[in-house]
């Protein structure tokens, strides 16, 4: 029982950062959350990710956080998916990562009936935003 209301506390602030970013969030959906600093392979991959699927899936938004610089990632990006309603840019570092040894890798959080159902991680070993061209 503690394990599960220990889950639920680290989903529960989760959500709450996510709310607070996106006022209008799905009741079904995926979020995938881009750290700014990590594993550059992997946030690569997401960055690539972002500017291919901007305009394919209605139901994912991304953030970005840990910024270091909004004008380098306006650069990497570009401005016409930085301009996107789908990015939020989490500039105070809100969220938090339940796993916090995964906090270097880019997250992937499923939404369905406004919780927290599945986060997943896009790491060396996890091809987590292979279950976003699934979907």
């Amino acid at each position: 029982m503690l394990l599960i209301t220990a889950c639920a506390d680290d989903h529960a602030d989760l959500r709450k950062a996510i709310k607070t970013l996106d006022a209008l969030q799905p009741a079904t959906g995926s979020y995938v959350i881009i750290p700014n600093q990590g594993c550059e392979g992997c946030i690569s991959t997401a960055e690539a990710f972002v500017k291919k699927h901007i305009d394919r899936q209605d139901n994912i938004r991304y953030i970005f956080t840990r910024i270091q610089s909004v004008k380098l990632l306006r650069i990497k990006l570009g401005s016409k998916v930085m301009s996107s309603s789908k990015i939020l840019l989490d500039t105070t570092n809100l969220i938090g990562y339940p796993d916090k040894k995964k906090h270097i890798y880019p997250m992937i959080v499923t939404i369905k009936d406004h919780e927290i159902d599945e986060v997943i991680y896009q790491s060396p070993d996890d091809a987590g935003l292979d279950v976003l061209i699934k979907e």
